[in-house]
């Protein structure tokens, strides 16, 4: 089965054809028999074949690039003119690339044929697209009334490697289209594949059929068969019906249900509401939204997915849901679709060479070999034994692509021969086993044996970590007991090699797939080493967090977040840990304290709540007295944000006695300030007063800047509800001075805006304009959620002050949804300031509009929101 030289692929499609189909059937008939004619016509004439016809398009081929140029651009001009086509204006879409192909009757595979359908897919009706391929070729051989204009590089949707596209514009065709339907038209986070989805036609038109008919689809099968793989690829098909996004959330590293509509909730960016579970914010988030949701590896965690599929659901019409699991949910409404293996021949079944591209699973191995071994080709002296390591490993994907990567260092014969040895052991076996299922693990066995010991070593390891992992992270608990941290590196880099893990895109993140790792966390327990890897992991991300949360109050704060989203699992899995470790109890109060700042800045106050009041109870006795103040006061501060304001002083009148009683002052005035809020929020501004004048007078004794930041501003939102502009205004100068003092951008963004508040009591708009413009840019580099809803609240006052009431309505609105997305309370201030400019916005515009611009302000995406409020920041008042 070797490939032929390159050829040009031509693929078309009629933009909107369905719609032309319900509308005039008639007519349609007619025009799509005068479209095939003079496509026909324009391949042939330029020495091209018709491949076949794809609906309503055309799959053509040609030996050389210019003449499939050519005979697209003839095909374009004469489809131009609608009485070409009985007086229906057909718009055709049209992509070319070039590559090698493998050939079978009058048909065309591979790889590179699959490529020029997904250009094709990215284009317009009237619009022809060149891969970078095809322009190399025929950029010096252009006619005279053609160029080639660069598009840039687009992700195609069949996941793979960047394509840099071009237009080919002429003189007599449209040049000016929409963006390109790529991955980036539609909202997403499909991440890109390493390698060449192969086969499956079948099994995706069946999957597509069925999720345009379903709302929930479940791919069901064992582990390795390739349901992830197929549903990622469904979801970047099928993304032009989901105009709200397809958004893909990877449970296979939870291990508590509790967790999965956390989950989601932060793949869409939505957080729980003040005092209500996550999963109400997401009914009222999936609202109308026409959105696909992937919940992939649903089984370890089924129960939970079933509930959270049901909710959401019964929440919106236009929302589907696509699982994949080892076994189905069970949900009133649900589809099930049995995921089979790739078509495999028999062994001895005398097939012709070029008969094996009929079988899916053959041409995974010869894709997956020849990416290890570049040279690799299946001939008439080893096809025999590689249609039997396909047969033998049963069509598994997973299966297949492991025994592929052995083809860079072992004949594929002696693979052969291998697996044999392992399945002659496999009939002794569990006979309860399914024998699929055997399957896998032997290869994986027989994967592991092939390895040095220090890479088994490494590999089961590596199991410890929750979603991935950096290198600097494995050196770290991967090394000790027998594998040097200089050794690491080098390690790694073979499992990478040896597809046993995975490394991403940017070459900066590894993973194991996850049949792989349940595998390599049976070995890791087996060889005694559960415990102290564990706690190597524990005291690395303990370490990380302790290293991110001075950098979360200074100016990196929005490069360290990012950092810390992309570890929030293995940081969730060392909270876990520290129930088990020497320690453990003092070590999980340090955890949750480092991570304070994050899960509020992330609207993440419910699960920080939760697990802050885990660590607590882990800790008492008076050798604990420092931890536990530190995690009542954390504890304090989240009840705070979510205004439960009894709890919040409950937590920080505790803190502050065991300060107290330890005599530390600096520790009571950090307590005072936090405390001092929580009965403003209560109502008592009696207490408030008494704690916030204490906490300011300590600091200034302490001249500990931090907290005379803290101390300052908090007093000054309370002299603005007092009405006491002139003392609020020196305070927050004071608090703002320091801030920019100490490169907090976040506390400069609360500064601007207590400040903005000020002027825009006193009716100077244009001091708070310059104000609010400096807030979000800051808002924007740093992605700090309360301060987004706290700037839109008061760029929604700044334009009440301007009498424009619907922008005022309107931002007011998008600042609700946010609110509803944090699930953070506002603060009392904060609400007498806005509440009389909202209401005179509602008396000016009459109650009905009011809530109409609120609404719309609503529906807003957030960026869309921010590009609102910064367009009426500078906009005159």
């Amino acid at each position: 089965m070797g490939e032929s030289a390159a050829a040009t692929f031509l693929f078309t499609d009629i933009e909107g054809s369905t719609r032309l189909w319900e509308e005039s059937p008639a007519r349609m008939r007619v025009a799509l028999a005068c479209h095939d004619a003079l496509a026909r016509t324009a391949v042939e004439q330029h020495g091209g074949t018709v491949v076949k016809t794809t609906g309503d398009g055309v799959h053509a081929a040609f030996a050389r690039p210019h003449d499939a140029l050519a005979a697209v651009v003839q095909m374009q001009l004469a489809l131009s003119d609608p009485e070409a086509t009985a007086g229906m204006g057909l718009r055709v879409r049209c992509g070319l690339h070039a590559g090698p192909h493998e050939r079978r009757d009058a048909d065309f595979y591979g790889p590179e044929v699959n490529r020029a359908a997904r250009i094709m897919s990215a284009a317009h009706g009237g619009q022809i697209l060149l891969s970078q391929a095809v322009a190399e070729l025929v950029r010096d051989r252009l006619p005279a009334d053609v160029t080639l204009r660069d598009l840039g590089a687009v992700r195609l949707r069949d996941l793979s490697r960047p394509e840099r596209v071009w237009q080919l514009d002429h003189a007599r065709l449209p040049t000016e289209f929409p963006p390109l339907r790529s991955l980036a038209a539609t909202p997403n986070n499909l991440w890109q594949q390493l390698n060449t989805f192969i086969g499956r036609e079948r099994e995706m038109a069946e999957a597509k059929r069925l999720l345009a008919g379903n709302r929930l689809l479940t791919l069901v099968g064992a582990g390795g068969i390739g349901k992830t793989r197929l549903s990622l690829q469904l979801a970047a098909d099928v993304l032009d019906d989901y105009p709200d996004g397809v958004w893909f959330v990877d449970l296979a590293a939870l291990t508590d249900p509790r967790l999965v509509a956390q989950a989601l909730a932060s793949v869409l960016g939505v957080k729980e509401e003040a005092g209500r579970p996550v999963v109400d914010a997401l009914r009222k988030f999936v609202g109308d939204r026409a959105m696909l949701v992937l919940l992939d590896n649903c089984e370890h965690v089924l129960h939970a997915c079933a509930e959270l599929a049901k909710a959401l659901l019964q929440s919106g019409p236009a929302l589907r849901i696509l699982a994949s699991s080892r076994e189905p949910l069970r949900v009133a409404g649900e589809t099930v679709y049995p995921v089979p293996a790739l078509t495999a021949p028999a062994p001895g079944a005398g097939l012709a060479l070029e008969a094996v591209t009929r079988h899916d699973a053959l041409r995974l191995f010869v894709d997956r070999a020849r990416a290890a071994q570049p040279a690799f080709a299946v001939n008439e002296r080893n096809v025999a034994a590689v249609v039997d390591i396909c047969h033998r490993l049963d069509g598994i994907p997973l299966a297949i692509e492991l025994a592929a990567a052995r083809v860079r260092s072992i004949p594929v014969e002696t693979i052969a021969a291998r697996l044999k040895d392992s399945f002659r052991l496999l009939r002794t076996g569990d006979a309860t086993v399914l024998p699929r299922q055997r399957t896998l693990r032997v290869l994986i066995d027989w994967s592991v044996d092939l390895l040095a010991e220090t890479e088994r070593r490494l590999l089961r390891r590596l199991s410890i970590f929750a979603g991935g992992w950096t290198l600097e992270a494995a050196e770290s608990v991967g090394a000790g007991d027998g594998i040097d941290a200089g050794d690491v590196l080098e390690l790694l880099s073979a499992l990478v090699e040896k597809s046993l893990v995975v490394m991403d895109a940017e070459g900066e993140r590894y993973r194991l797939l996850e049949t792989v790792r349940q595998y390599a966390q049976e070995r890791l327990q087996e060889a005694g080493e559960a415990v102290s890897v564990r706690d190597r992991h524990l005291a690395f991300y303990l370490a990380f967090a302790e290293a991110a949360q001075p950098e979360l109050a200074g100016p990196e704060q929005g490069r360290w977040m990012a950092r810390l989203d992309v570890d929030h699992e293995n940081l969730l899995a060392a909270h876990a840990a520290a129930d088990r470790a020497v320690g453990g109890a003092e070590l999980g109060l340090r955890l949750v304290r480092a991570l304070r700042r994050y899960w509020i800045h992330r609207g993440l106050g419910t699960l920080g709540y939760r697990l802050t009041v885990e660590a607590l109870a882990r800790a008492g006795g008076p050798e604990h007295d420092l931890a536990r103040y530190r995690g009542l006061f954390g504890a304090g501060q989240f009840a705070h944000s979510m205004g439960r304001y009894a709890d919040a002083q409950r937590h920080l009148d505790q803190a502050a006695a065991i300060a107290r009683g330890m005599g530390d002052t600096t520790l009571v005035a950090k307590v005072l300030q936090p405390l001092g809020l929580a009965g403003l929020g209560a109502g008592d501004f009696d207490l408030a007063r008494r704690h916030l004048d204490e906490a300011l007078d300590l600091a200034r004794g302490l001249g500990d800047k931090r907290e005379l930041l803290a101390a300052s501003s908090a007093l000054a939102q309370l002299h603005r509800m007092d009405g006491r502009l002139d003392t609020a205004l020196l305070l927050s100068r004071d608090a703002l001075a320091l801030a920019r003092e100490l490169g907090d951008r976040l506390s400069v963004a609360m500064g601007l805006l207590n400040l903005a508040m000020v002027s825009i009591d006193c009716g100077s708009g244009k001091e708070a304009r310059a104000m609010l413009s400096e807030v979000l840019a800051i808002v924007e580099e740093i992605g700090s959620k309360p301060a987004a809803q706290s700037a839109l609240e008061v760029c929604a006052a700044l334009a009440a002050l301007g009498e424009d009431w619907e922008t005022a309505a309107c931002l007011f609105g998008a600042a609700e949804a946010l609110a509803a997305q944090t699930g953070l309370q506002r603060d009392p201030a904060d609400a007498a300031f806005l509440r009389p400019r909202m209401a005179r916005a509602q008396e000016a515009l009459g109650a009905a509009d009011f809530a109409a611009a609120a609404a719309a302000g609503r529906a807003l995406a957030a960026d869309e929101a921010m590009r609102r409020a910064r367009a009426s920041v500078l906009r005159r008042v």
